[in-house]
């Protein structure tokens, strides 16, 4: 395994070149990449910014804003926050297979960490780090975060909490759902030395050592980067539809968007925090001029595979959610 650590801080660096190393298909051996952000907000391929993000602290605070490749959830990322991807081939997307390492990491420094929920790991039953997938051609990435000692309030301050999500678990705001490593530890530790002993953690599991990021990548990194930064990229199209459905499932939250008319789909979308590992939008045109029906639908979505690109969201739901029969809104 190579180990990879970078200081550079801007989304528009690191996941750049996290997506640089999972489409560099000359790579053989599997990657573990360590880097941190400094104030960025990192949403999901699959999410409405207009709905997750409040921009006008984001133009105020100069918070630098990253729509990733993975599905999920939107956070915030500030230097009390450490993330891990690891770029291997796609043989086995299981969360907790990929998680495991991270746990035994927790559990060396004596703490009760466990994997928990779609896609999270819980320390004393609170989220303490968050998870994605990302699928390219027969390689992925799982990605993650882990909070040590983050500015926990900023959560909501600049994200909003989606209403769906917070009814569904009873819980009254964003800050209640997470914790810092930092909190559940029994004794004193440094940020600069909780990172150390992480990543020698991996050097010694693995039997490897840290090296550089190759420079090979400067000129396509330089492109990407300003691609990423791109209104179309970062705001999306936000098409205008007549059709608008939303329900929370135990897969995540999924918003149907959509213009039917005489019984026929003309434009669709799909929005939420579900866990694609591949862009969503790669399966529109299978429903365009396509009947609006339940059997049409249904065999549609038995065309593709369902988990690359809503996550654990089951057929049956996002039929159910079509036809309004899903308590959607």
């Amino acid at each position: 395994m190579i180990i990879y650590v970078t200081k550079k801080t801007s989304p528009f660096y690191t996941l750049a070149m996290e997506e640089l190393l999972l489409k560099d298909e000359s790579i053989k051996e599997d990657i573990m990449y360590f880097y941190q952000h400094d104030n960025a907000i990192i949403i999901g391929k699959n999410q409405n910014i207009y709905e997750e993000v409040k921009l006008d602290v984001v133009e105020k605070e100069k918070i630098e804003v990253y729509r990733r490749l993975s599905g999920g959830g939107a956070v915030y990322h500030d230097l009390g926050n450490i993330n891990f991807s690891f770029i291997t081939k796609k043989e086995n997307n299981n969360y907790e297979k990929f998680l495991t390492p991270i746990i035994e990491f927790f559990q060396s420094l004596g703490l009760d960490a466990r994997f928990k929920g779609r896609n999270d790991l819980v320390v004393n039953g609170a989220k303490v780090s968050g998870n994605a997938q990302i699928v390219y051609k027969n390689r992925m990435v799982h990605h993650g975060t882990i909070l040590f000692d983050a500015n926990l309030s900023k959560l909501s301050e600049v994200l909003i909490p989606n209403k769906l999500k917070i009814e569904s678990k009873g819980i009254k705001s964003i800050r209640q759902r997470v914790t810092n490593i930092l909190s559940e530890l029994d004794f004193k530790m440094y940020h600069d030395e909780f990172i150390e002993k992480l990543i020698s953690f991996f050097e010694k599991k693995y039997q490897s050592k840290r090296q550089e990021l190759p420079s090979k990548y400067d000129k396509e990194l330089k492109e990407l980067g300003e691609f990423k930064k791109s209104k179309e990229w970062v705001y999306g199209k936000n098409p205008s539809f007549s059709f608008k459905i939303q329900a929370k499932t135990d897969g995540g939250i999924l918003k149907i968007l959509a213009n039917i008319e005489n019984n026929k789909i003309y434009d669709i979308a799909f929005e939420g925090d579900f866990l694609s590992q591949k862009p969503v939008e790669e399966i529109y045109h299978l429903f365009i001029d396509q009947e609006f029906s339940k059997a049409n639908i249904g065999r549609i979505l038995d065309s593709v595979e369902l988990e690359h690109y809503f996550g654990a969201i089951k057929k049956e739901e996002i039929i159910a959610l079509f036809l309004g029969e899903l308590g959607g809104e």
